[in-house]
């Protein structure tokens, strides 16, 4: 109401030609109602029914109930739908909800919470030992800070929602197209929309100014994609079609206004004319009913059409299902009144003319919000979905929350630290309750039999109480309040500067750079364990080329792929090179013939498959390539300028191979395709042929397989199929024998998917009329229903989908990436499994496996398959209750036979590979195989799964996380979307299929190779910065925490503080700070080229070393003894009772405590150089500048007001700073504090170094050697500009690639041209973890798939027979490929079980491999991920003709 009330105060014109307009639908309806009350009741009978209904009416919607809009420009229309209006608010605070929200936000936080408790508590001042102040001042700046950056972030949404709402579009009002804000539109209003603008809401396509009444969409904003779509209008609509009226007068009968005597409609003007209605037109006059009879008929419309028979408005109506945020289905009927229906008429229509015309809805009629019109002039639709009950606001939920394995920890920590905080505060109350009580009255100056409770030697327990929350206060510096501001800065940093600012990751070709869309999964790049990744387009080009063919029993096609040639060299036998000359000596060019097509043969070429003796079946081969999609073409209709949109290039392959043919598609009409086809005279006398397009049955990957129904323009109705041979051959005529070509097809194809290419099989079926009209009665009443369409329309189309003739199959090449063997063989080196989920068939899956090093000869591989049971299914040997018993214990057994042999391999240190195809997996993921299924793939180095669908995807990468690994999944496509959700991490590659993956990813880049850097490179670097970051910071407060606690246990717990408070509240902020952030930001302990050319580099972030707890408890140890050696140095040892200045005054408290917490700040700063590894001026800056900072704060408050300085007045400049004893004692602590620690790490340098340790050594002696062109010249790949022979030393090296290059670096200020330098005594580790294996060197004939390990360390001599470098000898095994038992699996698949609980929670059998579409999953939020896709469906002769362009994937399962 409140959208209404604001749409009718828009202007006074507005209004009043809102008020006129509607006058006469209000008419018509009201009158409609009181002939039908008059004929049913009297009067008071009416009122009182009225008075029941309205009652039953007003406790809400039925459940389940479908929606109705009622199209009108009366909103009391549509009152009882409840309809959301059009404005939409996507901010997560307004001006109330600001303050207690973002309160509670930021108090979530542990170390807030506890923050603003002792906050609370220093009000106190006969409780807290400090001013309230010192804790509220860095309070509110932390909290302040973070609430002002959700402010900012706040009211950029606000203003947004602002721009959209106000923006501005046309709707009808009865009379004209009026000009209105997007807010002010309701559902059931008719929209016009022109060129280049954004729809405002979810609308249905009436009418166009193209032909057919067709449009042209970008959905970019809505999922991505930047391809065009094709939308349809509604079929029969009068504003469709040729044929119809077009007119104002259309629009009126659809809202219902009815005309009166002085406004006809034989002149109202064309909408599609001049661009907008004429606003002039005539006005309508019509008849008004009474008062009482408008009250009547509006409750009549709250009632309940279920329950009493309540007319309908006279207009149009929609009743299509809830909202949802499923982006690719609609189901849906829209209710045409007779007079605005121009299409055919069925015998029922003729029967009841005046009855509605229903007309099915399909997804390709709707309009959604979110997408723009493009080269159309305009468009007219109606509001079914308003505001937030549009699809793209049904998605716009935040992707699933994911947080750093280092971040949990941090939070463990945190904990702990404030546990220890307790323990303290409660050792202080005890300390202090028994000297009051027993002690205290000993001291009789002190007075406390005068005391109040806080010394009240009679009130013991009182006394401990007050005495622990002052100890709860004071030891507040053991909780960093900053840690997590300084952890945010530094990720930000890492993100924006060095991720997304790295050239190396910017791909050229593509204009993408490299995008870090989170910045809470930094360090965790560097912790992954297992790749998760898609093939089609992930690491393949998703670039297809219609390469071979197989018709009539003979296989056409003369290329070699790729992987055939990796293969043949991998076996010993390469094969010789591609020709670059033909056989009259011209060269011949790379690359493909034409787009999407790279296929020669001189047997078809030119036509020549005419004289073949089976003609007919080639002819029929090219048909369905020609008729059996839903491409447009765009452009002059001709060969050469043509040009297809298709969703996907395998399809638009597809009719480039058919005009390559000789079967040019050259134009879609409503019903019907034009095709150029070879006349009798061949390829040069073309001859135009049309198909009537009856029935289009979509392919989704439940059917895998897709269908169109045509009247040939032989006048036959045949039926053209296409999809994968499992689903083909299953429904293909049964012929004692087989069919003709049946073995050869299917031996064809394996040979096909063996050379890596994927392929399709394609078959026809002949159809009778009456077999088809019997069968269309069917599909018309399925598609016609609200309930259950889609499974209605499956059952459907099994009817007709059978007795199939075969005719052949197609191959199509998608080649790899470039550098993806590489990539994957420098991850393998680095530890980490990679796992490759694709849809393709087993031999296809194998050879691209061994082409990219994911299989090599020198591992065992595991193949787990059920074909032969498969093969006595398709022969109908066995039943399906029998395949599931007999298969299920197959893969049981065979996945027992895998563990057994990943044992053995374990024992011999050799690596294992595993290949499970579709139907194996199935079972394997069953909940009673998942856990036998885990252990053996966590056993191995390289996974291969077979024939999987999207659902399936999601499932491994759950189980997978299940195992506690870190886990990284990589995928391109809409189909990949659930799998980069469910992993730890999620990366997106911007290729062919879109952007949904990218917009549900944490990290995107155009190439797979990239992957390699991201890890090894920023994903080290950024988790050894943030873990050893988190450690110094809780280093640094301990050891100045205890410092405060040990003097308080010196006053017996009374509360003194030793420090100022203004220095004490500057600690966290100024003094130790920078030092830090600049460790997490810059610091490098071996250059960017020895993270790539030594890969096991990257072992010791998948052990997590640097953030064990034994680090910890190590750097809790350590800060303990500096807090202890600056308490008792300074106060026993430098200020021990003697005279402390020249004039024998001893130093006071304040003195005292400058003079420790100077040795503090200094310790503290300089222990940090001794972890810096790499130096720059930032970090000499921070450094030093931060004691400096130290210095000027006590010169300054030494000479401060009193007031502000408290007791630092007159304490630094005039004592502290001219007592020598005072500049001798600061050296001295950071000496004796910091030399534990010195000597510690130094003996593990020498006597057991880590794998840094040995590639710095190595970095050094190259410097030493070669001058700082040593590092420079090793390149990322291993490349050099002084021989290895030359250098006496033979490099871990991969084959070159062309990104990676000597130059120095994009990410400023790290340079990988310069190497680490130790900073004390050669000192440059700052962990304490466990040693792993390292790749340092290994001999120059070494193949670049070996590995090495640092088993063996014998010392050779250099060059300079002077310094010595390790020599590591091969190892078959990487240390982290370690069998999980199913012991420790069993019951623990919590991420696993989760999934399988939502899929059956949306109605799919997971088992049966009924799961997700390739294209349900929506990137704009986590439920689209998960969402489900129904098939999209049609409902007749004239609905199947709205279909547009759908994909059909053919390539990853067909």
């Amino acid at each position: 109401m409140l959208e209404s009330s604001r749409r009718y105060s828009k202007t006074e014109v507005n209004h009043e030609n809102r008020s006129t307009a509607t006058s006469g639908q209000r008419a018509a309806r009201e009158a409609h109602g009181w002939v039908f009350v008059s004929r049913r009741m009297s009067a008071i009978e009416v009122q009182s029914t009225i008075r029941s209904l309205v009652s039953f009416a007003s406790r809400g919607n039925t459940a389940g109930e479908n929606r109705v809009v009622h199209v009108s420009t009366e909103p009391s229309d549509n009152k009882h739908g409840h309809h959301k209006g059009n404005a939409i608010s996507t901010g997560k605070y307004n001006v109330v909800t600001f303050f207690p929200k973002g309160l509670y936000e930021q108090f979530r936080r542990v170390a807030n919470l506890y923050f603003l408790s002792v906050a609370i508590i220093s009000l106190f001042d006969a409780i807290s030992p400090i001013k309230p102040y010192t804790i509220w001042s860095p309070l509110c700046l932390v909290v302040g800070l973070s609430m002002a950056k959700e402010a900012v972030e706040d009211y950029q949404r606000h203003k947004q929602d602002y721009e959209q709402n106000t923006s501005l579009t046309e709707r009808f009002d009865g009379v004209s197209m009026t000009q209105c804000e997007w807010r002010d539109v309701v559902a059931g209003d008719i929209v016009r929309v022109v060129r280049d603008q954004s729809f405002p809401c979810d609308l249905v396509l009436l009418a166009s100014p193209l032909d057919d009444s067709v449009c042209y969409v970008e959905t970019k904003n809505l999922d991505g994609e930047t391809n065009l779509k094709l939308k349809r209008g509604v079929e029969g609509c009068g504003l469709a079609g040729g044929s119809g009226s077009k007119g104002v007068g259309v629009l009126k009968t659809l809202v219902g206004v009815v005309e009166g005597v002085e406004g006809g409609t034989g002149n109202t003007p064309n909408p599609t004319e001049g661009g907008a209605v004429d606003s002039s037109a005539p006005k309508a006059v019509p008849k008004s009913p009474s008062k009482k009879g408008r009250s009547i008929l509006r409750s009549l419309s709250l009632t309940s059409s279920k329950n009493v028979d309540v007319p309908d408005p006279p207009g149009g109506k929609v009743e299509c299902e809830h909202p949802n945020n499923s982006l690719y289905t609609f189901t849906g009927n829209l209710d045409v009144p007779r007079a605005a229906y121009d299409g055919p008429l069925t015998d029922e229509d003729v029967e009841h003319p005046t009855a509605k015309k229903k007309i099915s809805l399909v997804p390709y009629n709707v309009l959604l919000r979110g997408s723009s019109l493009r080269n159309t002039e305009w468009v007219i639709g109606v509001a079914i979905y308003t505001g937030h009950d549009t699809k793209v606001m049904m998605n716009s939920s935040a992707a699933p929350s994911k947080r750093s394995q280092i971040e949990h920890g941090m939070d463990r920590v945190v904990l702990l630290m404030l546990l220890l905080l307790l323990t303290m505060g409660t050792i202080t109350a005890i300390v202090c309750g028994l000297w009051i009580k027993n002690e205290s009255l000993k001291n009789w100056y002190l007075r406390t039999d005068l005391a109040d409770m806080v010394f009240d030697p009679t009130n013991t327990p009182t006394v401990g109480i007050v005495a622990f929350l002052t100890s709860y206060v004071l030891y507040g510096y053991l909780i960093p309040i900053s840690l997590y501001v300084s952890l945010e800065f530094v990720k930000v940093m890492q993100a924006t500067i060095f991720i997304n600012q790295d050239r190396k990751l910017y791909h050229r070709e593509t204009d993408t750079p490299m995008r870090a869309r989170t910045s809470n999964l930094n360090e965790e790049l560097g912790m992954v364990h297992t790749v998760l990744s898609d093939k089609t387009g992930t690491l393949t080009c998703n670039s297809m080329e219609f390469f071979k063919m197989s018709i009539a029993g003979g296989s056409y096609g003369e290329g070699v792929t790729e992987i055939e040639r990796a293969v043949a060299k991998r076996n010993g036998n390469p094969l010789p090179p591609a020709p670059t000359h033909d056989a009259k000596g011209n060269p011949i060019t790379s690359g493909p013939i034409e787009l999407g097509f790279n296929f020669k043969d001189v047997r078809v070429e030119d036509a020549k498959w005419m004289i073949h003796a089976e003609h007919s079946t080639f002819r029929d081969f090219f048909r369905v390539l020609a008729v059996c999609h839903t491409v447009i073409p765009e452009g002059e209709p001709t060969p050469d300028t043509v040009c297809y949109q298709a969703e996907s290039p395998d399809e638009s392959a597809f009719v480039v191979a058919a005009k390559r043919f000789g079967f040019f598609f050259k134009a879609r009409h409503t019903a019907a395709i034009d095709v150029d086809e070879p006349g009798a005279g061949g390829a040069h006398t073309p001859e135009t042929k049309r198909f009537d397009i009856l029935n289009i049955l979509e392919f989704n990957s439940t059917r895998k397989r897709m269908s169109v129904i045509a009247r040939t323009p032989e006048g036959s109705l045949v039926l053209y199929c296409k999809g994968a041979d499992s689903v083909i051959y299953e429904r293909l005529k049964h012929v004692s024998g087989g069919q003709k070509h049946m073995a050869t097809t299917q031996k064809h194809m394996d040979d096909y998917a063996a050379s890596g290419l994927r392929t399709l099989c394609l078959a026809k079926r002949e159809l009778t009329k009456s077999e088809y009209d019997s069968w269309n009665a069917q599909y018309t009443e399925a598609a016609q229903s609200l309930e259950k369409r889609d499974e209605k329309i499956d059952a459907c189309a099994e009817l007709i989908e059978k007795d199939l003739d075969l005719l052949g199959a197609t191959a199509i090449e998608d080649k790899l990436q470039d550098g993806v063997p590489q990539c994957i063989e420098q991850l393998m080196k680095a530890g980490i499994s990679v796992w490759v989920l694709t849809g393709d068939k087993q031999d296809t899956a194998i050879n691209i496996g061994q082409a990219c090093s994911l299989l090599r000869e020198d591992m065992e591989t595991h193949v787990t398959n059920i074909n032969d049971l498969i093969k006595l299914e398709s022969d109908r040997l066995i039943s399906k209750l029998d395949f599931d018993t007999q298969g299920r214990e197959s893969v049981r057994q065979q996945i027992q036979k895998g563990i057994e042999l990943c044992d053995r391999c374990s024992e011999k240190a050799v690596d294992m590979g595993v290949v499970i195809d579709g139907r194996s997996l199935a079972f394997a993921l069953e909940p009673e195989l998942a856990p036998d299924f885990l252990s053996l793939g966590t056993g191995c180095v390289s996974v291969v799964c077979c024939r999987v669908s999207p659902l399936q995807k999601a499932l491994v990468t759950g189980l997978v996380k299940d195992s506690g690994k870190i886990t990284l999944a990589i995928g391109d496509g809409a189909n990949d979307v659930g799998m980069i959700q469910a992993a730890h991490i999620g990366v997106g590659i911007s290729g062919q299929e879109g952007m949904q993956a990218v917009m549900a990813s944490d990290f995107a880049f155009a190439q797979f190779r990239f992957l390699e850097r991201l890890l090894l490179v920023h994903g080290r670097y950024n988790y050894k910065r943030v873990s050893r970051m988190v450690t110094y910071f809780f280093y640094k407060n301990i050891a100045f925490g205890l410092t405060l606690f040990f003097y308080n246990l010196e006053t017996r717990a009374s509360g003194q503080v030793v420090y100022n408070d203004w220095l004490m509240s500057a600690f966290n902020i100024f003094f130790v700070s920078l030092p830090v952030l600049a460790l997490g930001c810059f610091d490098q302990d071996v250059s960017q080229n020895s993270c790539t050319q030594f890969p096991s580099l990257y072992k010791q972030g998948q052990d997590n070393a640097c953030f064990t707890w034994q680090v910890q408890v190590y750097w809790a140890m350590n800060a303990t003894y500096v807090s202890i050696v600056t308490y008792f140095f300074v106060f026993y040892g430098i200020h021990g009772g003697e005279a402390d200045t020249e004039s024998g005054r001893n130093f006071g408290l304040w003195e005292i405590g400058t003079s420790m917490y100077t040795g503090i700040v200094c310790t503290i700063n300089l222990q940090m150089a001794t972890m810096i590894n790499y130096w720059t001026w930032v970090q000499y800056v921070a450094i030093w500048g931060s004691i400096a900072i130290w210095y000027a704060s006590n010169c300054i408050l030494s000479d401060t007001e009193r007031y502000l300085s408290t007791y630092s007045y007159k304490i630094f400049v005039p004592t502290v700073a001219p007592t020598a004893k005072y500049w001798i004692a600061t050296p001295l602590i950071v000496l004796i504090a910091l030399l534990p620690d010195l000597i510690t790490r130094s003996m593990r340098r020498i006597f057991n170094p880590e794998t840094h340790h040995l590639v710095q050594e190595f970095e050094r002696m190259e410097i030493r050697r070669n001058g700082r062109e040593g590092v420079e010249g090793v390149d990322v790949v291993g490349r050099s500009s002084v021989t290895d022979a030359e250098k006496g030393i033979a490099l871990h090296s991969v084959a070159p690639k062309k990104e990676n290059s000597a130059k120095a670096s994009p990410m400023k200020p790290i340079s990988e041209t310069q190497p680490a330098s130790p900073v004390v005594g050669g000192l440059t580790s700052g962990e304490f973890g466990t040693p792993v294996s390292a790749d340092v060197t290994a001999n120059a004939s070494a193949a670049s798939s070996a590995r090495s390990s640092m088993d063996d360390r014998n010392d050779i001599e250099g060059d300079d027979s002077s310094e010595k470098i390790p020599r590591l000898r091969g190892h078959n095994r990487r240390s982290s490929a370690e069998r999980i038992d199913v012991e420790q699996l069993s019951g623990h698949l919590k991420n696993y079980d989760s999934i399988r609980i939502q899929a059956h929670q949306r109605g799919q059998d997971v088992n049966a491999m009924l799961n997700d579409p390739i294209r349900e999953h929506s990137a704009i939020a986590a439920q689209a991920a998960a969402s489900s896709r129904a098939s999209s469906t049609h409902s007749s002769v004239q609905h199947s003709r709205n279909s547009s362009i759908h994909s059909v994937r053919d390539g990853e399962e067909e």
